[in-house]
């Protein structure tokens, strides 16, 4: 991917939604940065297909937003949830939805250099929107592209580059999808999004199920020798991204179906 732009002279602006409309979104099919952002998916999923998470190395690239979630992490132990009779939506949520902003911007100023501090006002929006509503209290696919556009705008102004792939995933976005299931659950969030999508964040679905794909066959090595299905799991998540995501929706679903999520996911592949 040609990621060569001069940004000296760009003005950053505040984000704006824009795509409201059917039309609005067929004329977004038609523009160059579809294809971008489908071409840098492409490209990520290709970093990880075959590699187990053990094989990731550290990317001193990526110190700065392993402590953005380390970041937020503590302020969730500093917002607890409150007692309240809803299942889903626990109001405190919106407190601390309110308080990460600082973080937020702590974080761009170390991340971006001195020439790129302006980009803050447009790629602090992505962020901040990437944890779920405030008003409707859930978390959805919506969310989840927020992020994915934030980690592709950090890759376009040249914080990270085409070397810079694997930590992509493994060290920023699949810390981010741990972090905000985290977050769904301490609040319990509501899934947003119709027929289940919300459930399953489609982007994750997508990068992490090829990951998954790939290692067919060590995920049946890994069914033969496990005697039991809590130590199946553990091996699981322990080696392949997919499972140590998806394991958790099973943690914030109940019911009768989702005993067998983790059959219908093998049976995918």
């Amino acid at each position: 991917m040609n990621n060569q732009f001069d940004w000296s002279k760009h003005q950053f602006q505040q984000v704006e939604k824009k795509i409201i409309t059917e039309y609005d979104v067929e004329k977004f099919k038609k523009t160059k940065i579809i294809g971008q952002l489908l071409e840098f998916m492409q490209a990520l999923i290709k970093s990880v297909q075959h590699k187990k998470i053990s094989q990731t190395k550290e990317n001193q690239k990526f110190l700065e937003i392993q402590q953005f979630f380390l970041q937020l992490e503590e302020l969730l132990l500093k917002v607890p949830p409150i007692q309240q009779s809803l299942r889903y939506g626990n109001i405190a949520f919106r407190d601390w939805l309110d308080q990460i902003g600082p973080i937020v911007d702590n974080y761009l100023k170390k991340q971006l250099p001195e020439n790129l501090q302006n980009a803050a006002i447009e790629l602090r929006t992505y962020l901040l929107d990437s944890f779920g509503n405030k008003e409707r209290i859930d978390y959805g696919t919506g969310h989840e592209l927020q992020f994915f556009l934030f980690l592709f705008s950090l890759f376009r102004l040249g914080i990270f580059n085409e070397q810079d792939y694997e930590g992509i995933v493994r060290l920023a976005f699949y810390r981010y999808i741990i972090f905000a299931r985290k977050v769904q659950m301490t609040y319990m969030l509501e899934p947003a999004g119709s027929h289940g999508v919300g459930d399953w964040m489609i982007i994750n679905f997508y990068l992490l199920y090829l990951e998954l794909q790939s290692q067919y066959k060590m995920m049946m090595a890994y069914f033969l020798i496990a005697q039991q299905k809590r130590t199946l799991l553990r091996i699981l998540k322990k080696n392949i991204c997919f499972f140590n995501v998806q394991i958790s929706l099973i943690m914030l679903k109940k019911g009768h179906f989702m005993s067998i999520v983790l059959f219908y996911i093998v049976l995918l592949i």
